[in-house]
């Protein structure tokens, strides 16, 4: 279960640690996509899949760090991951796909989440363009909620493998399934 006691410190964290707990209450097709910009603030746009298949998926946030805790760009900045989550399963309902079944996708949130002890992720970020990072190698950042989960992250079985490139896949992990 997602720790809804209280908000995480960092914007990032508290908005995946939302879209986990909405997958709990049943809102499986709730997704979020994440990205660094050479600006330095993080990204997200949050959205469920779109009912004919469109490329153009319905969004439900788009948010920039540079926002801090003003989530939803109208001046509330005080929130619970349960806050979140309602707000995001109220501009889910009207979605029927927000609903649907995503085991897949419910299970990499979930390990990201215990891998980052509740951190975020990006696919992109200045070091990589787009292609490089999530789709040429398969692969999304992580962003560690503490250095403790870092560490245990640091000492997996598997830790200080590189790919055929020789490129180092510490602090990554495959991208999230496809629908």
């Amino acid at each position: 279960m997602t720790d809804i006691a209280d908000a995480p410190s960092h914007p990032p964290f508290a908005l995946v640690a939302a879209v986990a707990h909405a997958h709990e209450l049943r809102y499986h097709g709730i997704r979020i996509d994440a990205y660094l910009y050479a600006t330095g603030h993080w990204r997200c746009r949050i959205h469920v899949p779109s009912a004919d298949g469109d490329d153009e998926d319905p969004e439900l946030l788009s948010y920039s760090s540079a926002g801090g805790w003003d989530l939803f760009g109208d001046g509330r900045t005080e929130w619970s991951v349960q806050s979140i989550a309602d707000r995001l399963i109220d501009r889910a309902r009207p979605f029927p796909a927000a609903s649907l079944s995503d085991p897949a996708y419910v299970a990499w949130l979930a390990k990201l989440r215990r891998r980052t002890g509740g951190g975020a992720f990006v696919m992109s970020e200045d070091a990589y363009t787009r292609e490089q990072l999530w789709k040429q190698r398969g692969l999304v950042s992580l962003m560690y909620a503490d250095a403790e989960a870092a560490r245990r992250d640091a000492e997996r079985p598997g830790a200080g493998a590189v790919d055929e490139n020789g490129w180092t896949l510490d602090r990554t992990m495959p991208v999230p399934p496809a629908r």
